[in-house]
């Protein structure tokens, strides 16, 4: 098995970006994938000059940062302190994907860190999107973006998750993974729906002195009880699970698959998974795409993307070449330059 970690921002768009990563990449049986969002650890740009805090990076194999901004007055140092900390693991195969601007030529020293640019908070993962990816965008305040796709649902969700996600709340972190791990996309509709009073958040922290409401209180129940859970089965993070309480069809963002007709985007609800799962093949793809992007801009040819893609999978995943061909006339993430492709 490769083991897989994903870093994430502890804000209300860095909590769902890691988890639809978690997802993609937990398809690809031979990835065992944990996650590691913290409002302590990686709740601003700090993070970087303080790696050594996230100790989980010592057991992995390949490790993606996402949603972890560069602060514009310390960036150099920032920079500095993560190419630093990532050549002391010449083993390890690190990637970064963002949607806040990155200082590209000052990451570009550390051989085993690949970097992508992404300003659209709905394009910031690695595979296929969902309405989570909407939602996201919406926590981000990217509304013009995904105006096009978004309900008043969307919106009420994106409402719940930045309540969620508040620091000094009971939510940020594990339990709030749990929840959307688990698809408690209700309960998290009902706290955008909630009394506005109980969630007066200046600068996005909630006080510790404020009362916390009925269903705020509730909902901490319920992801204390599936954290529990996680810890005493044991189960592989690998496993994509679903809540056992009774949930609405249409709040379920995690099964709307977000993709492109003519250039717009287009939202499928419960989209059909593929016979060969495209997921897995379009996941190992955009990891190739960025693993072989060595400099801003910087080609590859088909052979390449393929035996990257082979290389990241493992040996028990043979890739058909006729598959990726076809995956790669629609896909978002890569355009052909040429004979040769560059990943977007």
């Amino acid at each position: 098995m490769t083991k897989v970690l994903i870093v994430g921002h502890a804000d209300a768009d860095g909590h769902l970006i890691a988890e639809q990563v978690r997802r993609n990449l937990a398809r690809i049986d031979s990835f065992k994938v944990d996650v590691v969002v913290d409002p302590e650890r990686t709740k601003d740009h700090k993070a970087w000059t303080n790696l050594e805090t996230i100790g989980e990076i010592e057991a992995a194999d390949y490790v993606f940062f996402v949603d972890l901004m560069f602060a514009p007055a310390s960036y150099a140092a920032e920079a500095k302190a993560l190419t630093n900390f990532v050549q002391g693991y010449p083993k390890k195969r690190f990637f970064l994907i963002d949607h806040h601007p990155l200082p590209l030529r000052r990451l570009e020293v550390a051989d085993n860190l690949r970097v992508i640019y992404r300003p659209d908070v709905s394009e910031c993962t690695i595979g296929p999107r969902t309405g989570m990816m909407v939602v996201a965008a919406l926590c981000e305040r990217q509304i013009e973006e995904v105006a096009d796709v978004k309900t008043s649902l969307h919106d009420a969700l994106a409402l719940g998750l930045r309540r969620a996600a508040a620091l000094g709340g009971p939510l940020p972190g594990e339990k709030l993974l749990a929840l959307l791990k688990a698809d408690r996309w209700d309960a998290l509709l009902q706290l955008g729906n909630d009394d506005p009073q109980y969630h007066q958040l200046p600068r996005g922290r909630r006080s510790g002195n404020e009362p916390q409401s009925k269903i705020l209180r509730r909902l901490n129940k319920t992801a204390i009880e599936l954290v529990a859970q996680d810890h005493k089965n044991a189960k592989s993070s690998n496993e994509t699970e679903r809540g056992t309480t009774i949930m609405a069809y249409d709040a379920d963002v995690g099964h709307e698959q977000l993709s492109y007709n003519a250039g717009r985007r287009v939202l499928h609800k419960n989209a059909a998974p593929s016979p060969k799962d495209l997921g897995v093949i379009a996941t190992l793809l955009e990891i190739a795409a960025i693993s072989l992007t060595t400099a801003p801009g910087a080609t590859f040819t088909f052979d390449q993307l393929v035996r990257e893609a082979r290389e990241l999978g493992g040996q028990g995943l043979d890739l058909d070449e006729r598959d990726i061909s076809i995956v790669l006339k629609k896909a978002s993430f890569i355009e052909k330059v040429g004979k040769e492709y560059r990943a977007r």
